[in-house]
C-alpha cells in the first residue's frame, strides 16, 4: 500500500513518501488511517467553518480555514500543513455533522496558512512524470497486445476516468469514450461529460439501460449492500447492449479503477475480464495510484473536474448507491434536496408495502443499506405428470398475462414451429407443446430438465432488467419495449441458463421480494 509523506521544510505533501523535489530531503510519512488524501475545495471549506463555527465558535467570529491547500482523507480525517487537526464524520443518532479534535482547538485553525499550490506540484512533478511514464507504456503495451480489437474508454465522470483520458490521449490518437447513464446519475455529472467531449472534441457514445432505476426498484427493492442488483442492470446490461452492438468481435476498454477503492479492487489484475461482460478486455492504467497521485495530476496537467467534487464529494458515482456513505448521503441533502426526496419516496414506497417497522428511522439511520430480501412466494403455475410419468408433464398457468413470455423463453430449446392455436418446440432432447395456458413437456433425456425448470422459473419472474444479454455469445437475447426477446440467432447452446462460472445470471431469480413459482 503507497504511503504519503510531507516535507516539512517546503509544507507540502509528497507522494510514496519520497524525496521531495524542492529540497530533495526524504519525507517523513504521515500516519493516516488510509492513504487516500483529496485537496479540500472552496465549497468544501465553507462547508466545514460552518460546522465549526456551530459547534465550537458560538458567538466568537466564524472560524476561518486557510487559504492554502488542505487535505481530506476518505476515513474523515482532515490534514493541514502535515498534520491531523480533527476528523470529521455523522453521528448516527442524530444524523448531523460531527466533529472531533485530534489536538488544539478550532482557533488554532486560523492560524495555519496551509500549503501553496505550485509548491505542492513542483514537489512532486518528479514522482508524477515517473508515474505517467509508467502508465502510458503500460497503454503502449497493452494497445499492442490487443492490436486486432477497438479501443474504448469507460468515462464515468469521476476524476480516475478523467485522468485515464488523459493519458490514454498522450498514446492514443483514435477511440471511443462509453459513458453509462445509469439514470442515478447527478446532472452536473451528465453535463460535464457532454462538456468535456466537446471540449476535448473525443466520439462520446452514451448509452442507458433499458429501465430506469425506478422502475426496477418498484419490482426488485432498493438496492443494499447486499442486494446489489444496480450494477448488473444499470452498468453490465447497457455495457453489453452497446459492445454487441458497436464491437462485436470485442474490444480493449481502458478503465480508471483503482486498488485502494475497495477490498475487490484490491484483487484485480491490471489487465482482465469482467465475466458478466464476455467482450470487453479490461485494462487499468492507474490501478496502483492514490487518490493524491490522480489529484495532483489533475492539478498538474490542468483538467477539467467534476463541479461536485468542489462540494466535498471524494467520489462521484450513482446518487443512490447503496455503497455511499453516510457522510456522502448528507452532502446530498445539504446541496441536492430533491435527490434525497426522490430516493425517500423509493424507501418509503418499499417499507410501506414490506412491513418495515419504524420506516423513518430505518430509512434516516441509512439501515435501508444493508436490507436482505424477505421472499414472499406467490403460486402461478401448477405441473401435473402424464400416465404416471416423470418424464412428461403437463404445466397449467393460471396467470395468463405470463403466457407469452414463457412461449418467448422456451424458444431455447429447439426448433420452433407455431400458429394461432399452437406452438411447438422440438429438440433431440426436450419437446414443449403450448396451447392457451396449457404447456406440455416431454423430457427426453433427464438431465434437460433442471435446465427447464430454471428457465420456466425465469420466464415466469423476469423484469426485462437485461442482465442477462451478455450471457449470449451470440447476441440472440435482447430487450424490447422492456422485455426480453430470443431471436433467429439463437443456437440452442442454453449457455443463457447453465452460463457456467457466472454467478447470478438471471437478477430476477435473486433479488425479486416477490417470486412467482410452480407447485
Amino acid at each position: 500500500m503507497p504511503s504519503i509523506g510531507w516535507c516539512d521544510n517546503c509544507n507540502v505533501p509528497v507522494l510514496d513518501a519520497s524525496d521531495c523535489g524542492i529540497c530533495n530531503t526524504r519525507s517523513r510519512i504521515l500516519r493516516l488511517s488510509k492513504p487516500e488524501l483529496k485537496p479540500i475545495f472552496e465549497e468544501e471549506k465553507k462547508l466545514y467553518e460552518g460546522i465549526l463555527s456551530r459547534d465550537f465558535a458560538r458567538n466568537s467570529p466564524q472560524v476561518f480555514f486557510p487559504e492554502g491547500m488542505c487535505f481530506y482523507n476518505v476515513m474523515g480525517e482532515v490534514v493541514i500543513e502535515g498534520k491531523k487537526i480533527f476528523r470529521l464524520s455523522i453521528d448516527k443518532k442524530t444524523r448531523n455533522w460531527m466533529i472531533k479534535f485530534f489536538k488544539g482547538s478550532p482557533k488554532e485553525i486560523a492560524e495555519l496558512e496551509g500549503s501553496d499550490l505550485k509548491s505542492t506540484i513542483r514537489a512532486n512533478q518528479h514522482l508524477l512524470e515517473k508515474k505517467e511514464k509508467e502508465s502510458t507504456h503500460f497503454l503502449s503495451k497493452a494497445m499492442k497486445e490487443f492490436k486486432h480489437l477497438p479501443l474504448a474508454i469507460s468515462f464515468s465522470g469521476g476524476k480516475d476516468s478523467a485522468v485515464s483520458l488523459a493519458l490514454t490521449k498522450l498514446v492514443a490518437e483514435r477511440f471511443d469514450v462509453i459513458f453509462l447513464n445509469t439514470t442515478i446519475e447527478f446532472k452536473e455529472t451528465v453535463k460535464y461529460v457532454r462538456n468535456l467531449s466537446k471540449f476535448w472534441k473525443f466520439n462520446l457514445i452514451e448509452t442507458r439501460p433499458p429501465k430506469t432505476f425506478s422502475e426496477l426498484c418498484e419490482q426488485l427493492g432498493p438496492p443494499s449492500t447486499k442486494m446489489k442488483w444496480c450494477c448488473k442492470t444499470q452498468k453490465f446490461s447497457p455495457q453489453n447492449y452497446l459492445i454487441n452492438k458497436h464491437y462485436p468481435k470485442g474490444v480493449l476498454v481502458i478503465s480508471g479503477i483503482r486498488r485502494l477503492e475497495s477490498n475487490i479492487r484490491s484483487k484485480f489484475g491490471r489487465i482482465q475480464q469482467n465475466k458478466m461482460i464476455p467482450r470487453q478486455i479490461l485494462a487499468f492504467p492507474i490501478l496502483d495510484w492514490s487518490s493524491l497521485d490522480v489529484w495532483l495530476y489533475i492539478m498538474w496537467k490542468k483538467i477539467p473536474i467534476n463541479p461536485l467534487y468542489n462540494l466535498g464529494f471524494a467520489r462521484i458515482g450513482c446518487w443512490a448507491c447503496p455503497e455511499k456513505s453516510l457522510r456522502d448521503f448528507k452532502l446530498i441533502k445539504n446541496f441536492q434536496p430533491y435527490l434525497t426526496g426522490k430516493l425517500r419516496e423509493i424507501l418509503n414506497n418499499y417499507a410501506d408495502h414490506n412491513g418495515i417497522e419504524n420506516p423513518k428511522a430505518w430509512i434516516d439511520n441509512g439501515a435501508w443499506r444493508f436490507r436482505k430480501t424477505k421472499w414472499e412466494k406467490i403460486a402461478v403455475c401448477t405441473s401435473s405428470q402424464i400416465c404416471s410419468s416423470n418424464e412428461q408433464l403437463v404445466y397449467t398457468i393460471n396467470d395468463w398475462s405470463l403466457v407469452n413470455r414463457i412461449k418467448e423463453l422456451m424458444k431455447i430449446f429447439g426448433e420452433v414451429k407455431q400458429n394461432k392455436c399452437m406452438m411447438k418446440i422440438r429438440s433431440n432432447d426436450i419437446e414443449i407443446s403450448i396451447i392457451g395456458n396449457k404447456m406440455r413437456v416431454n423430457f427426453k433425456k433427464t438431465d434437460i430438465m433442471p435446465i427447464f425448470e430454471k428457465q420456466l422459473m425465469r420466464a415466469l419472474n423476469c423484469v426485462g432488467c437485461g442482465a442477462c444479454v451478455g450471457i449470449c455469445n451470440v447476441n440472440a437475447l435482447k430487450i424490447e419495449s422492456g422485455k426480453l426477446i430470443v431471436n433467429d440467432k439463437c443456437t440452442k447452446c442454453l449457455r443463457c441458463v447453465t452460463a457456467n462460472g457466472i454467478k447470478m445470471s438471471c437478477v430476477s431469480l435473486n433479488y425479486r421480494p416477490k417470486m412467482l413459482y410452480v407447485t
